[in-house]
């Protein structure tokens, strides 16, 4: 194909039947309107601007094999014709071109080894604009029928992507800027857990789960010792009387709770200065019985018997 400042689009269509002499016409287009090659190119085809154009340019069009004149002229290379086509006849829906020949008694011979007509126009908004050449060529673009177009070897289509689309939720006819951006939206919201195999996930949910009541009950563990760890002191140092223990301990259920009683705790006086009866039984030896000191003690303090006979230790009355 030609490299010239206007890139040259090439169609190919059926030159003719098996014929014994050189037709005087061949078909350039089988229609008009919009075409499509086989490898995906797709043009827009009007008669009368080739026409128009053809009219006005007042040359006639070499015709050759395999496109020389686009191929092989550019490089310096011999493009010898097989004809020229002298003018453009619309017919019903096609175009038509009539040739001279230069050796018209070759003609049925050179149709039979390159049966299909490959015009070659230029193209560059994908409207035909004028017709540049014309090629006799042994394989068109479109098997279905004998309309479009030697193939274009050099040309890449762009692929219709229909389920990548469709997943994305686009239409066939998006742009690349509409998929760009459904990709970064698909990125940007897409829990990240969708992607990861269900067993796998689910595995690594449970052992996440077991870890963290295993770290729930360590917790739990060493706040009970250090809450029994506290009260303890604060028994011996007689800052809490036994009968207030589960009631600490309740309050320490928390680590906030915990920090709160520990800082109440120290700076909280004793309650019971240390009687020394501890393990002692009374004078008589019933130890049931509180002595006077015992009970002025208890005045002093302003506890109930039962509270006093519990913190020292004495057998209930």
């Amino acid at each position: 194909m030609s490299n010239t400042a206007v890139h040259t689009h090439i169609l190919t269509v059926l030159a003719a039947g098996p014929t014994e002499a050189a037709p005087e016409r061949i078909m350039l287009f089988p229609q008009g309107g919009a075409i499509r090659t086989r490898d995906g190119r797709a043009f827009a085809i009007d008669f009368a601007r080739l026409m128009a154009r053809f009219q006005a340019d007042g040359l006639k069009v070499p015709l050759d094999i395999n496109h020389a004149t686009e191929i092989l002229a550019p490089k310096g290379e011999r493009a010898d014709p097989v004809g020229f086509v002298t003018a453009l006849e619309q017919d019903g829906a096609a175009l038509y071109g009539r040739v001279e020949w230069i050796d018209p008694a070759s003609a049925p011979s050179l149709l039979k080894a390159y049966p299909y007509v490959s015009p070659a126009f230029p193209a560059p908004n994908g409207e035909a604009l004028w017709l540049k050449s014309v090629a006799l060529v042994a394989s068109p673009a479109l098997a279905a029928q004998p309309a479009l177009a030697q193939a274009d070897p050099s040309y890449i289509p762009e692929t219709p992507m229909k389920t990548v689309l469709a997943a994305l939720g686009l239409a066939e006819t998006a742009s690349e800027a509409e998929c760009l951006a459904a990709v970064t939206t698909l990125k940007t919201t897409t829990d990240p857990t969708t992607h990861v195999p269900k067993a796998v996930h689910e595995e690594t949910v449970a052992k996440l789960a077991a870890v963290s009541t295993e770290l729930d009950t360590l917790r739990g563990s060493q706040r009970t010792a250090k809450v029994e760890a506290v009260i303890e002191r604060a028994l011996q140092a007689k800052k809490i009387l036994p009968a207030q223990r589960d009631h600490y301990a309740a309050l320490c259920a928390t680590d906030a709770g915990l920090a709160a009683v520990e800082q109440l705790l120290a700076n909280a006086p004793e309650l019971l200065g240390a009687s020394g009866l501890g393990g002692k039984t009374p004078p008589d030896g019933d130890p049931a019985l509180l002595s006077a000191e015992d009970r002025e003690v208890i005045r002093q303090l302003g506890l109930t018997e039962a509270e006093f006979r519990a913190a020292n230790g004495l057998p209930a009355a």
